[in-house]
């Protein structure tokens, strides 16, 4: 197996772990989540919170542990990082920077929780020799981590006691900027904190996204169809997962009243389509029976609440689906010669 740090396991883990407890002196809950983006750099365009404590105590992780693979993989990280995310990681905040018209955009994660920063440090000098340090206005920035000869984007810094980031250069600096107070906040940026406003943040995990215009004209221009989406300004998203149901929202910002009603209409259009499928599987007439798609003033919404047995139906049949295609066909009968 390549040679890898233990730091770079633990940053890389954790993120899985998130995607798929709380630390000393720390909020909690969406206060947290808000918290963590506020540390972001005001030229941050984008942005994910994740209540890991939250999520961590779902019924999915539940059942993903129970796998012996995974559990034990699961437990060889806490043996040797000394995190356990169920008890040690709150909350994690992802901030991006760019428009994704010039590639893929700069981004830094906030990870909020509990670690032994003097183990961590020794692990790396033990077990990744080749990791590079560099000090950054005090903070010691970590890159090469997994010691390939391969160019690497992503670097990793202790913040504080608390909180660990790693991201792009520029995502990474820029929050260590922020702290020092060297560089504003995301609450300076007027554009996302307005859309912030209008994000539900009461779910496990929430995201608020400035949509660049660029993006959408350069779309229609590809695919007049899309002149559909013309108007929208900003998207933003929540995620939650209850006792016996699983809800997410998904809404468009801007646009005017017979925009966002001609944008429902296409949606509510494609759902439709999705009945003749629906015929065929019970679980997707489940799942399209739970999406209701809505339109106001200045927004086109869709949710989704199903129950969380439609959703163990769907992840059986998307697995079935997945098998049938990876299934090798039967060699087609030759041709008769003539």
């Amino acid at each position: 197996m390549k040679k890898s740090t233990i730091f770079g396991l633990v940053l890389f883990l954790t993120v899985v772990l998130t995607s798929c407890a709380s630390a000393t002196g720390v909020k909690t809950g969406a206060a947290a989540g808000e918290a963590l983006i506020k540390m972001m750099p005001s030229s941050t365009t984008g942005v994910v919170a994740i209540d890991v404590q939250r999520l961590m105590g779902t019924e999915a992780v539940a059942k993903a542990l129970q796998d012996p693979k995974s559990k034990a993989k699961y437990d060889e990280f806490v043996k040797m990082s000394g995190i356990d995310p169920m008890k040690d990681i709150t909350y994690v905040g992802i901030g991006l920077v760019g428009t994704f018209t010039g590639g893929a955009p700069e981004a830094g994660a906030i990870v909020s929780l509990k670690y032994d920063k003097a183990k961590l440090q020794s692990l790396i000098k033990e077990k990744a020799p080749e990791a590079k340090e560099e000090l950054y206005n005090g903070v010691t920035v970590y890159s090469n981590l997994d010691g390939g000869k391969a160019k690497q984007t992503t670097l990793a810094a202790f913040l504080d006691d608390g909180h660990i980031v790693l991201g792009s250069e520029k995502g990474v600096k820029g929050i260590i900027d922020v702290h020092q107070k060297k560089a504003e906040s995301l609450a300076k940026n007027a554009g996302m904190t307005g859309i912030l406003k209008k994000t539900d943040k009461s779910g496990l995990l929430w995201g608020a996204f400035v949509v660049p215009q660029e993006l959408i004209k350069k779309g229609i221009e590809g695919n007049p169809q899309l002149k559909v989406l013309e108007g929208i300004t900003a998207l933003t998203m929540s995620y939650d997962d209850r006792m016996n149901n699983v809800t997410a929202d998904i809404r468009t910002v801007g646009g005017t009243k017979e925009q966002n009603a001609n944008l429902a209409s296409t949606l509510n259009g494609f759902k439709a389509m999705g009945a003749m499928f629906a015929a065929q599987e019970p679980a997707v007439g489940e799942l399209l029976n739970g999406i209701s798609i809505t339109s106001g003033e200045d927004f086109t919404d869709l949710s989704i609440s199903i129950p969380r047995e439609t959703m163990v139906k769907l992840g059986e049949l998307a697995r079935s689906k997945a098998g049938d295609f990876m299934k090798p066909k039967k060699d087609a009968a030759p041709e008769e010669k003539k």
